[in-house]
């Protein structure tokens, strides 16, 4: 079993015989891209710890930051240094690849508004930069606390606006939706550089994981078939993850994914450089990058259990190591904030999201961990001799051709899904539509194309039925694992760029691991001495190329919401020097509403409290009750100027014209990428504004 990357065995190379151990070493690439993503991941986790206890800012993130990583440095120097090896190659085409993923993704979208998750992110972020907390108390809930009969229009059950929910309405406490990592990290960037470094985190973090992985393939495709093979790898690789037209949105989208993809290829490089070098602190990086996943995302617990599972197998086969147990170490020490967080801090969203109560996750943690024992102890020799067989090249051969036919099922079923079970329905807002789920494969190949998975079941024919190679199933298992999971259900909306951000994590660069492995294998296989595939595998990676360049080009000319920033600003300025108070109308419909668009970021982007005016129905039953809201406000909040903003350039109905005067009135058109539940996204369209302001007498 290959467990190393190259070094000196006899007086000929050893990576010329990658089946030849040699001494380990790290490189160049491996420092580069490893070091960074360990950075980001301790930025990120600090800022959620201060933010988590009210005391965020850039320099008390940058000294916890650092002081972990010292402490990080030391110990791994300490614990069986590897020899450190430029691999100047291995650099150069990974550099290359970063700065394709640069000129298709760099800057990102200035994306301002709070029609979905990316604005509440971005909204949270600056809030957290500004407050030093990631919670706040909201004044118009407070004063309801006090004084019940003071009005309160909810935007749905629980949230003043659409995610930012009340956690305490006796206090006003008001906790934002979503896990806070990313807005935690987005905040620091605020704090290091305001508006335009928050917005250059998002596809700085899409270009680190075009690097991590390219280190990752770069060691893989060397243990499956030679130094030329991994070069070949992290080449094909890096260049099909930053071309890929859900890879360049998400990665100029503000939202978690592609932080989220950036530790999942992260914890695969670390446990590669274990497995080849014996070095036990990249296992323990591994497991740390795991626990911050999950603070990142809710189904980063998938991970974890992931994670669990495998150390489970360990013990049972006895194969459990020093490395495994720094893996566990790493993850653990995560792991009490994580489950503070999904069972405290942000309990609500993980119920949302289905995340099993801490009862359950910890039953499911202790079984495994018992059966292993009990398997360790029961079924010892059985699991010996299972162990000892599949070192042979028959069984290796079989095994694999039955996963291969196992994932070759699995996919068939997902392209037939919808023949053969029918329509799956969904309630979409109250409307029962197609859900789409059993079209998924049809849509990942409307961005992936039917060829890549062609390809992608070559490439783990290629590992599976060859002699394993422990590095190389272990960036290949976890997508057969993943895949079936987000394959079986979208779990979100179907509109198309929204729905795909799911499969971007972990599957998108799973797809692309696969793909590149069989064009690396066939590249350097020589047939008689000659290389009669490399022509083939050359032309197919141009092709898959220029399929995912025809996608991603068009986007490099599109700003999301361009200009949503300087609205907000304009809005802002109405109060001059004191903080305002607007309210906003309720009915607007979905999404591209003034109120759905701006009422949260003006909130908290800019410290100027937004509430909604009574809702229609509210109007039908009691005609003075806007009336009322905007007296009650003036009463609550004197000295602090009034606003009402409205739509379409109408003072909203039951607002006496006499008691407000107008301050502002402007158009303009924001470009936003076309939304379709049924085709491809190919170009923008430009989402007219029509803003009304008025200032209450």
């Amino acid at each position: 079993m290959t467990t190393t990357l190259a070094g000196p065995a006899t007086s000929r190379p050893a990576e010329d015989d990658p089946s030849r151990p040699a001494r380990p070493f790290l490189t160049g690439l491996d420092l580069l891209a490893g070091g960074a993503l360990l950075l980001v991941a301790l930025v990120a986790w600090a800022s959620l710890a201060l933010a988590h206890v009210g005391a965020h800012s850039l320099l008390a993130v940058l000294g916890l930051s650092l002081g972990v990583l010292t402490i990080i440095v030391v110990v791994g120097a300490r614990v069986g240094r590897p020899r450190v090896r430029l691999d100047a190659a291995g650099l150069l085409v990974a550099l290359g690849c970063a700065g394709v993923a640069v000129a298709l993704t760099f800057p990102g979208f200035e994306y301002g508004v709070a029609d979905k998750d990316p604005g509440g992110y971005v909204s949270h972020a600056i809030a957290i930069s500004q407050t030093g907390d990631y919670s706040f108390v909201d004044p118009v809930l407070e004063t309801a606390a006090a004084d019940p009969t003071f009005p309160v229009q909810l935007t749905s059950p629980g949230a003043r606006f659409a995610g930012v929910w009340v956690r305490d309405a006796s206090t006003g406490l008001i906790v934002p939706q979503f896990y806070h990592l990313w807005p935690a990290l987005l905040a620091t960037a605020h704090d290091a550089g305001g508006q335009s470094a928050l917005l250059t985190t998002v596809p700085l973090m899409g270009v680190l994981s075009v690097l991590v992985l390219c280190a990752v393939l770069r060691r893989a495709g060397t243990a499956m078939a030679g130094p030329a093979a991994g070069l070949v790898a992290a080449g094909a690789g890096g260049l099909l993850l930053a071309t890929n037209m859900l890879q360049v949105w998400q990665a100029r989208f503000p939202s978690t994914e592609v932080l989220a993809q950036a530790l999942y290829v992260g914890v695969l490089l670390g446990i590669v450089v274990a497995l080849q070098t014996g070095w036990r602190p990249a296992a323990g990086i591994a497991g740390l990058l795991v626990g911050v996943g999950w603070l990142n995302r809710a189904d980063g617990l998938l991970l974890v259990l992931l994670s669990v599972g495998v150390g489970a197998a360990l013990i049972a086969t006895r194969r459990w190591d020093s490395r495994a147990t720094w893996f566990a170490g790493g993850l653990l020490l995560v792991t009490p904030h994580a489950l503070v967080q999904a069972y405290d801090l942000a309990h609500n969203y993980s119920i949302a999201n289905k995340i099993p109560e801490i009862e359950v996750l910890g039953a499911v943690v202790a079984a495994c961990l018992v059966a292993a024992v009990v398997l360790r102890v029961v079924l010892g020799r059985p699991l010996a001799w299972a162990q000892r067989g599949l070192q042979g090249r028959r069984a290796q051969v079989v095994v694999g051709g039955l996963v291969v036919l196992g994932a070759v099922g699995l996919l068939a079923l997902g392209f037939l899904r919808a023949r053969l079970f029918g329509a799956d329905l969904f309630d979409y807002n109250g409307r029962e539509i197609r859900s789409y789920d059993e079209q998924i494969m049809q849509r990942l190949t409307w961005f992936i194309g039917l060829p890549t998975f062609a390809l992608m079941v070559l490439g783990l024919a290629v590992v599976a039925v060859r002699r394993w190679s422990a590095p190389v199933w272990t960036v290949v298992l976890p997508t057969l694992l993943l895949f079936p999971v987000y394959g079986y259900t979208a779990s979100n909306s179907t509109r198309m760029l929204w729905w795909t951000r799911r499969y971007v994590p972990t599957v998108l660069p799973g797809v692309v691991v696969l793909v590149a492995l069989a064009l690396a294998y066939f590249a350097v296989k020589r047939y008689r001495g000659k290389l009669l595939m490399a022509v083939p595998a050359a032309l197919a990676l141009v092709g898959i190329t220029a399929f995912y360049l025809s996608q991603s080009l068009p986007l490099r000319a599109h700003d999301e919401w361009k200009g949503s920033f300087e609205i907000t600003q304009r809005l802002s300025d109405l109060s001059g020097d004191q903080d305002g108070v607007y309210l906003w109308e309720f009915d607007q419909g979905c999404c591209a509403g003034v109120t759905r668009l701006f009422a949260t970021p003006l909130w908290l982007q800019h410290g100027q409290l937004s509430a909604l005016l009574p809702s229609n129905a509210s109007m039908a039953v009691d005609g003075k009750a806007r009336a009322t809201v905007i007296s009650r406000y003036q009463e609550r909040f004197a000295g602090q100027p009034l606003f009402v903003v409205a739509d379409k350039g109408e003072l909203p109905e039951g607002i006496d014209p006499s008691t407000v005067e107008p301050v502002d009135s402007f158009q303009a058109t924001l470009p936003m990428w076309e939304e379709s539940d049924l085709e491809r996204p190919d170009e923008a369209r430009e989402i007219p504004v029509d803003v009304a302001v008025w200032r209450v007498r």
